[in-house]
Formats: C-alpha cells, sequence, structure tokens
C-alpha cells in the first residue's frame, strides 16, 4: 500500500521544515555552550596575578594594560571585570571577562604575543 509522503511526516513538509529549524537551533545552542566552556576551560590554568609581571617581561607578550584596551575596544561600553593571562594551546592568551550594559558577559581572548583579538565570546 503506497502512503503519500505528506501523510507519513505529521504535519507534511512544513512540520518537516519546522523539525529542521529546530535542529538547527538547538545545534547552535551547543555550539554556543562549547565555546564558553573553552573560555572557562582557559581560566584554570592562569598566571597569578603576583607573577604576572614576570612572565609579561620574560616571555614576549603585550602589557596587560594594552589587551584590556583592545577588549574594551571590541565590547564598547562594557565594564572589565577581570583580565587573567592564561596557558592556551601553543600560546599565552589574556582572557578579558567584561559585562556588557544590557547584563550579557563577554568573553573577549586577546593573543598574548601579538595583542590581537583571538575571539569574541
Amino acid at each position: 500500500m503506497h502512503i503519500p509522503i505528506q501523510a507519513r511526516f505529521r504535519g507534511g513538509v512544513a512540520g518537516f521544515g519546522m523539525r529542521f529549524v529546530m535542529l538547527i537551533l538547538a545545534c547552535w545552542t551547543l555550539m554556543g555552550a562549547a565555546r564558553a566552556q573553552s573560555a572557562t576551560a582557559l581560566l584554570k590554568d592562569c598566571v597569578a596575578p603576583r607573577e604576572m609581571p614576570g612572565v609579561v617581561a620574560s616571555s614576549g607578550v603585550v602589557p596587560p594594560a594594552k589587551a584590556v584596551i583592545t577588549a574594551r575596544q571590541q565590547v564598547p561600553n562594557a565594564d572589565v571585570l577581570r583580565a587573567n593571562l592564561c596557558r592556551g594551546p601553543g600560546a599565552l592568551i589574556y582572557v578579558i571577562v567584561a559585562l556588557r550594559p544590557d547584563g550579557r558577559v563577554v568573553h573577549v581572548m586577546i593573543d598574548g604575543p601579538s595583542g590581537r583579538v583571538a575571539s569574541v565570546q
């Protein structure tokens, strides 16, 4: 017995499209959570604040003030809550945590040696 394809899927083609959109949104949400976890993972292997001047001088990374200025340019009007120098895969990375006026927390990753923005999450 042949059943039309629209009858096989509840809601027909329109229902299939809605399920596809929901699947894409779920994947997108999970990817955002994974990126936020990567910033949190970096914060677990950071240089102690009292050791930062020595590490900055000996490793050739940009000064913390320059990293904070770069982060502020990426997230205007945000308050910088914390600036850490962390050991990333292959290089030192500044993780700047900022609070936007709308209440969202943003992690700005600054490549230590170059001072360029690596990512904004």
